[in-house]
């Protein structure tokens, strides 16, 4: 066989393999599987062609070793070089772990709260996920999406073990939990030593949420649970209720999703003591002031190391007539040295009672000087304390009264302002005027914003840490507003966190202390099998070929023009 005929059956193989080849892959696309008979026909006659135009392509170098045989062995060795170039790189793609979360449920990201908890596992605790190996594509991207998630929080700690269990092929792992129903969309378990916890999923919410799972960690893993008081016979928000404007039920429920016991309390007058089990008292508004029986409990509790989170009522800003009256403003100023002020903080630009904090100034237009103490500050929030240093999200908060430090704290205790106001408004002091509906403007003695609104302090106790000489701090939080623990408020993310954290920072809990995980949901878009295949063919094979197409027309083009 001459040269000619050889490089004319080289052609024609060339050709050939490459369109058995692409047709294969194609079909393997389409049909979902390498393993059928209409793919591995067109498959592996293109991979025989492909070893014969090889073999031909090596004779007619041997044969004819001429300048453009080795410039033609040279575009063989440059593609080859080529294609190893793009396996590595692809190489490298395929085991990169960073990617952007562009999805509304944050698939890919966990929340910092759930990072947190995650690092700081001591015990081990084991999830079981029930999953029936149904048909429904609904169930199956449930079940998807609960194995991606898990795997991602497996990658922060050491202590998760997961296990997948099929209930209708091994009954008995449910019965060994005590599983008594499994949800048709799967059941997830978790367990560390005697605690358990079962989150059901559901239709409705077709995936394991972050923060159920979140605090299901919690509740098996913590060794003691925190017990949180709420004051109660002064006219409090009702932890019990469920008004909008009225009840404060959904700070309790949050309170008992972050792994905490919730009582009401009342100090009687024959025994003054608060409860010995209690983590942190809560006094959530108040209408009338407390008593002084009650404030000698106070004392006690805070001597013995207590921690108070006081949400003031901006009702109690009387202070001439009723001075005689006050107990708690008076006894958090002298033991703690915090200000409660009688005033409520007023906008200057909207004259109006409901104030914006945020995390950068410049957004109002406003700068803050260059005083040592703004450096504390990202904009409203202090930006070192723990129970504000992540808040990046606006605050609104409505008619709301200053709460300051003395300059000259009580010995033994230190202070720092958590949160304050925007430069434009003032602490406006004729509350009567602001009650009555009339026109206010700031007087020169009223002080200009930015305002503090909240503070947190520590003082030494008479309770030692253990068996050694440290004794424990005792902890006030106070923030001039009761609203925002409101059932109408608390749906807000913002005040979710400042309440949540405040109590994670009286209880010691530092891991509590981040952005929580959202409740939003991606709705999964249910495809069937052919256009799943179809998909998936325009993504790789199909927008190859088209490129492929494209160049192929330009070089002919080109090649017409000559």
């Amino acid at each position: 066989m001459g040269g000619r005929e050889v490089t004319r059956l080289r052609l024609a193989v060339g050709v050939a393999t490459l369109i058995l080849l692409i047709a294969g892959l194609n079909l393997m696309i389409l049909h979902g599987t390498l393993f059928n008979v209409n793919v591995l026909m067109p498959l592996l006659g293109g991979l025989g062609l492909g070893v014969l135009w090889l073999v031909l392509r090596a004779f007619s170098l041997l044969g004819s070793p001429n300048k453009d045989s080795r410039g033609a062995f040279n575009s063989v060795l440059s593609s080859v070089v080529f294609l190893g170039i793009i396996m590595t790189v692809y190489a490298f793609v395929e085991r990169e772990d960073l990617a952007w979360d562009l999805t509304q449920e944050g698939r890919r990201d966990l929340a910092p709260q759930t990072i947190n908890i995650l690092e700081s596992l001591t015990n081990p605790v084991e999830i079981t996920c029930f999953f029936i190996r149904a048909g429904d594509d609904r169930v199956r991207i449930a079940q998807d999406k609960t194995a991606r998630f898990l795997r991602r929080c497996q990658e922060y700690t050491d202590m998760l073990s997961v296990e997948f269990v099929d209930p209708q092929k091994n009954p008995e792992r449910g019965e060994a939990l005590n599983v008594l129903r499994v949800s048709r969309v799967g059941t997830v378990v978790l367990r560390s030593g005697a605690r358990q916890r079962e989150i059901p999923l559901s239709d409705v919410n077709a995936r394991l949420e972050e923060r159920s799972f979140t605090n299901a960690v919690l509740n098996v893993s913590r060794d003691a649970i925190p017990k949180v008081y709420f004051l109660t016979g002064h006219g409090e928000r009702d932890i019990t209720s469920d008004d909008p404007t009225t009840g404060a039920a959904q700070f309790r429920l949050w309170l008992q999703k972050e792994a905490h016991e919730v009582q009401r309390c009342i100090i009687p007058t024959d025994n003054p003591l608060l409860p010995d089990d209690c983590s942190v008292l809560i006094i959530n508004g108040y209408q009338a002031d407390l008593l002084p029986h009650e404030i000698q409990a106070l004392d006690r509790y805070m001597d013995d190391g207590g921690r108070l989170l006081v949400l003031v009522n901006v009702q109690i800003v009387q202070e001439n007539e009723f001075a005689i009256l006050e107990q708690l403003r008076p006894w958090l100023r002298n033991r703690f040295g915090i200000k409660i002020g009688s005033d409520i903080v007023v906008s200057n630009a909207t004259q109006s009672l409901e104030i914006m904090f945020i995390p950068d100034f410049e957004v109002v237009g406003a700068t803050t000087g260059t005083a040592p103490q703004n450096n504390q500050f990202r904009g409203s929030f202090n930006k070192f304390h723990a129970i504000t240093r992540d808040l990046d999200k606006q605050l609104v908060l409505s008619v709301i009264r200053t709460v300051s430090l003395d300059p000259n704290l009580p010995e033994g205790v230190t202070g720092t302002v958590l949160m304050r106001s925007t430069p434009d408004t003032w602490a406006e002091t004729d509350v009567r005027a602001i009650d009555d509906r009339e026109p206010i403007s700031q007087d020169p003695a009223e002080i200009s914003g930015p305002n503090p609104v909240m503070v947190a302090v520590s003082a030494r106790s008479n309770r030692p840490v253990g068996d050694g000489d440290r004794m424990r701090d005792s902890r006030v939080v106070v923030l001039g507003d009761a609203d925002l623990a409101l059932n109408e408020y608390m749906k807000r993310v913002s005040n979710q966190d400042l309440l949540l954290n405040s109590v994670a920072w009286l209880t010691e809990n530092e891991e509590l202390i981040a952005i929580r995980p959202t409740g939003n949901v991606d709705q999964p878009l249910i495809l069937s099998q052919n256009e799943q295949r179809l998909i998936a063919w325009s993504a790789s094979l199909g927008a190859v070929q088209a490129i492929a197409f494209t160049g192929l027309l330009v070089f002919l083009q080109r090649r017409k023009y000559r």
